[in-house]
C-alpha cells in the first residue's frame, strides 16, 4: 500500500505534471534537476534567458548620455517644490511707483531714460501747439496689469521710423481742425495750409520725403533698448546707440529689412525671412511689435474719448514737481505749465532757511552737540525712524532693493530677507 501524501503535496505534484509535455498516453517526463535540486520546466528556462540578455544589452552604462523624453519622479517632485516656493515667496508684481520715485530722488534718473522721456516731452509739447497727437498704440489688450491702454509711446519729430528717418522727414499734418490750439504759421503748414479733419487724421500715412526712400507710411519701431526691456545693453563699455536695431526672429535687425510695403518688410541679409517678425516685446504692454500701430488723433477726439490732452498728456504729469524737474529738461513746456503753489512755497522756505545761520544748542562758539534728551536730537531720531528707506529694504548680499515689503527672498540672488526684531533692545 503506497504511503499517503498530504493534500498540499498532491496539488503541487499535479500542477507540476500538468505543465510538462506528455511523451506517451500515460507517461510524463520530468525536467532534469538543477544544481539546487529544484525541477524547472525547459520552456520557462529558455524564455527567461533572452529577456535577461535583452535587458542587459539595452541598459546604458554609467555616465552615458541617452536621449529620453521621460520625466523622472525626482525631477517632477523638484519642479513641484520650486513652483511652490515661487508662489509663496516671490511677489506677483514688479517694482512699485513708490520705489521708482524713491530711487530717482536718491540716485537720479539714468541717462538713457532721461533722454527717452525728454523726446516724449517734446512730442507732447508739439501736440499741444498743433492739436495733433501721434501715439504708438497696441491693437490688443495689454498683457501687463495696470499698463497704459492709451499709448505705449508719444511720438514727435525726433522719433525714428522703420525706414531709418525721423518723423521730421515725413509728411505730417500741420494742425487739426478739431482742436483748440492756434493754427501754426503759414511757413510750417502742409500744402494748402488747411487743417486736417478727424477723418483725414484717421487715415493719415505720413510717407517719407527723403530722396530714394520707399517708405509709404510712418511706422514706429522702438528706438532704444529701454523700450523693449533690454536697458542693460546701454551699460556695456562698447555700446553704440547708432549701431543698435530691434531684432527680427531671423536674427537680423530692422535696419537689414526693406521698409517698402511692397516687399512686406523682407530681410535683405537672408533669404528665409518672409517679413519682419519681432523677437522682442514692448516693455509697456508686453506685446510684440506686430500688435502695435501708429495713430494720429486730434485734440477733440481724445478729449471726447476721455484721453489726456495738453498738460495731462505730458510725461510724469501725475508725479511731484521735483521729480519732473529732475528728469525733464523743459518741465514747463516753454512756460505753458506753471509749478504748483505748494512747491513754490516750499522752495521759498528752503531758500530762506539756507540763507539763515544755523543755531547751535551749545552756544554760537562752543560747537557742542545737542544732548540725547534735547528736542533736536529727539526730532532727528524720529525722522530717521520714520524714513521709509531703511537697511532692511536692501539685500545684504547684493544690495538689491526688495520688490515689496512682503518679499521674503531677494529677487536677484535669492538670499532670504533678514528679519528685524519686534522690540529694540
Amino acid at each position: 500500500m503506497p504511503p499517503k501524501l498530504p493534500l498540499s503535496a498532491k496539488r503541487t505534484s499535479t500542477a507540476s505534471s500538468a505543465s510538462l509535455p506528455a511523451t506517451g498516453p500515460h507517461r510524463r517526463q520530468l525536467a532534469p534537476p538543477t544544481e539546487s535540486g529544484n525541477a524547472r520546466a525547459p520552456p520557462c528556462a529558455h524564455a527567461a534567458a533572452p529577456s535577461t540578455a535583452l535587458v542587459n544589452k539595452s541598459r546604458p552604462a554609467y555616465g552615458e548620455l541617452v536621449e529620453s523624453d521621460e520625466v523622472h519622479d525626482e525631477i517632477r517632485a523638484l519642479g513641484t517644490e520650486v513652483k511652490s516656493m515661487i508662489a509663496q515667496h516671490l511677489p506677483r508684481h514688479g517694482t512699485s511707483e513708490k520705489q521708482v520715485v524713491w530711487g530717482v530722488r536718491e540716485f537720479g534718473p539714468s541717462k538713457e531714460s532721461r533722454a527717452a522721456l525728454n523726446k516724449e516731452n517734446e512730442a507732447a509739447k508739439l501736440a499741444w501747439e498743433r492739436g495733433v497727437y501721434c501715439v504708438w498704440r497696441c491693437t490688443e489688450p495689454p498683457k501687463l496689469r495696470g499698463a497704459n491702454n492709451d499709448f505705449c509711446c508719444r511720438l514727435g519729430y525726433r522719433h525714428v521710423c522703420f525706414c531709418g528717418h525721423p518723423m521730421a522727414a515725413h509728411k505730417t499734418p500741420a494742425s487739426a481742425s478739431n482742436a483748440s490750439a492756434a493754427p501754426p504759421s503759414s511757413s510750417s503748414t502742409s500744402p494748402g495750409g488747411t487743417p486736417a479733419s478727424d477723418r483725414q487724421l484717421a487715415q493719415w500715412k505720413a510717407p517719407c520725403e527723403e530722396a530714394g526712400c520707399a517708405c509709404s507710411s510712418f511706422s514706429y519701431i522702438p528706438n532704444t533698448p529701454l523700450e523693449i526691456g533690454e536697458g542693460w545693453l546701454t551699460r556695456r563699455a562698447n555700446w553704440k546707440p547708432s549701431a543698435w536695431s530691434a531684432k527680427c526672429r531671423c536674427g537680423h535687425g530692422h535696419k537689414d529689412h526693406d521698409p517698402s510695403s511692397s516687399s512686406l518688410l523682407r530681410c535683405r541679409s537672408c533669404g528665409g525671412c518672409s517679413g519682419f517678425t519681432s523677437a522682442f516685446l514692448c516693455v509697456v504692454c508686453d506685446l510684440p511689435w506686430e500688435a502695435h500701430e501708429t495713430v494720429w488723433e486730434s485734440e477733440g477726439v481724445r478729449a471726447k474719448g476721455g484721453l489726456p490732452v495738453r498738460e495731462a498728456y505730458a510725461p510724469l504729469a501725475d508725479l511731484e514737481w521735483d521729480i519732473r524737474e529732475m528728469v525733464l529738461t523743459d518741465v514747463t513746456m516753454g512756460g505753458k505749465i506753471e509749478p504748483p503753489a505748494t512747491y513754490l512755497a516750499l522752495q521759498g522756505s528752503q531758500n530762506a532757511s539756507s540763507r539763515s545761520p544755523r543755531r547751535r544748542v551749545g552756544g554760537s562758539s562752543s560747537g557742542a552737540l545737542p544732548p540725547l534728551s534735547s528736542p533736536e536730537a529727539r526730532g532727528t531720531q524720529a525722522s530717521t525712524a520714520a524714513d521709509p528707506v531703511l537697511d532692511a529694504e536692501y539685500c545684504p548680499g547684493c544690495a538689491t532693493v526688495y520688490r515689496s515689503t512682503t518679499s521674503n527672498f531677494c529677487s536677484k540672488c535669492g538670499q532670504p530677507r533678514p528679519r528685524r526684531p519686534n522690540k529694540l533692545r
